[in-house]
């Protein structure tokens, strides 16, 4: 048992560090974006800034372009920052909290993965629920409470499938999730079936 506290451990903390790691590039990438775009702006303002014989004036008739551009681009990439970490720091909480039993599931999950680095699930098995994480927040529903699953898939030409399950009670939908990995999806269906044998699993594709 202590063996196996252990390995659950050491796999929990690379999991972390790994989603960390992948939390960390991305606002990096956004950071570096940002940056990038108001340098070529600012690049383009000091040429026509040393090349003008007015500099002061210059300078002056520039600066409220170069504040609205500043304040347009932190609008745009900073909540995309505050985004990427409010949803790690999340999922990295829920993930801390949960027990060995379902940290064990968790490891299935991604196991059945295709992936180059670890990022935030689109769902987490906890307690007995299905904990997701949507833009703001996060939602729970007991398993107990769901009578059917309807599952889609969206081909996409362009770009990678989506794959949707829709869950019900008896009588309404209660959420959506939507992942872009097959094993996810996979998962899914394949848990909730052996947490709930009479689940009725229906596809809107056929």
């Amino acid at each position: 048992m202590s063996s196996y506290r252990s390995i659950a451990k050491l796999f929990l903390e690379s999991e972390l560090s790994r989603i960390k790691k992948t939390r960390n590039i991305l606002i990096a990438i956004f950071t570096s974006l940002f940056t990038l775009c108001y340098g070529f702006f600012l690049v383009g303002f000091f040429q026509n800034w040393l090349n003008n014989e007015d500099r002061l004036s210059f300078f002056y008739k520039s600066l409220p372009t170069l504040s609205i551009l500043f304040i347009c681009l932190s609008l745009f990439f900073g909540p995309l920052c505050w985004i990427t970490f409010s949803k790690n720091q999340k999922f990295i909480h829920a993930l801390r909290s949960i027990n060995e039993q379902d940290l064990e599931i968790y490891r299935k999950y991604t196991s059945q993965l295709v992936r180059a680095y670890a990022t935030i699930a689109p769902y987490l098995f906890r307690d007995k629920k299905i904990l997701l994480f949507t833009l703001f927040g996060h939602k729970q529903i007991s398993i107990n409470q769901i009578h059917r699953i309807e599952t889609k898939i969206v081909r996409n030409y362009r770009g990678p499938n989506s794959f949707r399950i829709y869950f019900y009670t008896e009588f309404s939908e209660i959420h959506q999730v939507t992942t872009h990995q097959l094993g996810a999806f996979t998962f899914m269906q394949e848990h909730l079936k052996r947490e709930i044998p009479d689940l009725i699993i229906i596809s809107r594709n056929r």
